[in-house]
């Protein structure tokens, strides 16, 4: 690339908030599709540019209904500015990446056809629409992260959470808080407080964990990430599984999560997922609950523990970054 389409590469990503635009030529080595070409490189930077700018804009409306209240204006504003911006947001493509069993998936993409919070208020859907928006630049960063560690990310067509994903989040939390005798928070404030809108999973060779547990965070701060909380799950005997996560906002203040596992912590998910979502179901009996929670552990519990995790120390930030 000259020094001129560089320079104006750079003042691009400045513009959008210090989002970091990919070289073209290091494109297919990020995303591990030695066949993409030029055209497929530059929509795919056509496309963070997109979002970025549409993040940007969604920010802005968010604001505004807070700006104004006066003769119920701002519920009216929110209405339509959440409608409008589903709509706009079905134009924005993910990244695609080949996974390590050699299969092509695309960002984000199980949500492109699951985004409406329905039943929701409109602020809700502005703050799902804006981490949608967010998510294929951060992605990006993700995905150079990964290429430089030598590790791979999995799962990645649901690095968004669905709407119906986020619904169900939101009915579980109301109901734990009727249950408890409180008064249950509004969905856009659910909304507002998840951390894993976005997440991500890098997977790690299991006797590394730890050493690639450090290089993540150190990169992840030299790309103007703040690690809010590291959650080493290793570090509770009594855990229902392992892994490490990690809440991380960007410089444009977006919330996600990544979790870090090995293939053999990946294994231990595929086998205990049916388990677990029984296990968090709110009908679920106690007794029964219980039992699966037992037999989750002890799938976990009997594999290897990664060399030198222990020493990998749980910490959250006093006041989460944003």
């Amino acid at each position: 690339m000259s020094g001129e389409k560089k320079f104006l590469w750079s003042g691009l990503g400045e513009k959008l908030g210090n989002v970091h635009l990919p070289d073209l030529k290091s494109l297919g080595r990020i995303t591990r599709i030695s066949s993409l070409g030029k055209g497929r490189r530059v929509l795919i930077v056509a496309a963070i540019i997109w979002s970025s700018l549409m993040a940007s804009n969604l920010s802005v409306q968010a604001s505004a209904p807070q700006l104004m209240q006066t003769a119920g204006v701002g519920i009216m504003l929110s209405g339509a500015m959440g409608m409008r911006s589903s709509r706009n947001l079905s134009n924005i493509s993910g990244i695609p990446y080949k996974n390590s069993h050699g299969e092509i998936v695309v960002s984000g993409s199980a949500a492109k056809a699951d985004y409406e919070l329905s039943g929701c208020q409109p602020q809700a859907q502005l703050l799902y629409d804006i981490a949608r928006a967010n998510e294929p630049a951060i992605t990006m960063d993700m995905l150079q992260l990964s290429d430089e560690l030598g590790t791979t990310m999995e799962g990645l067509q649901y690095s968004v959470k669905t709407a119906s994903s986020v619904k169900s989040k939101i009915n579980r939390r109301a109901s734990k808080a009727i249950e408890a005798g409180q008064l249950p928070k509004s969905d856009s404030e659910y909304v507002n407080e998840s951390k894993d809108l976005i997440r991500y999973t890098q997977v790690v060779p299991h006797e590394d964990m730890a050493a690639k547990t450090r290089e993540i965070v150190q990169l992840l701060e030299s790309k103007g990430y703040i690690v809010n909380k590291l959650d080493n799950k290793y570090l509770d005997d009594n855990g229902r599984y392992k892994a490490i996560h990690l809440d991380v906002a960007s410089s444009t203040g977006q919330q996600f999560e990544i979790q870090i596992h090995s293939p053999e912590t990946m294994e231990a998910n595929r086998l205990t997922h049916g388990m677990y979502e029984e296990w968090r179901k709110p009908d679920t009996e106690p007794a029964r609950k219980q039992q699966l929670f037992s037999e989750i552990k002890a799938v976990y519990d009997a594999m290897e523990e990664p060399a030198g995790i222990r020493e990998i120390k749980s910490f959250t930030r006093d006041r989460y970054v944003n």
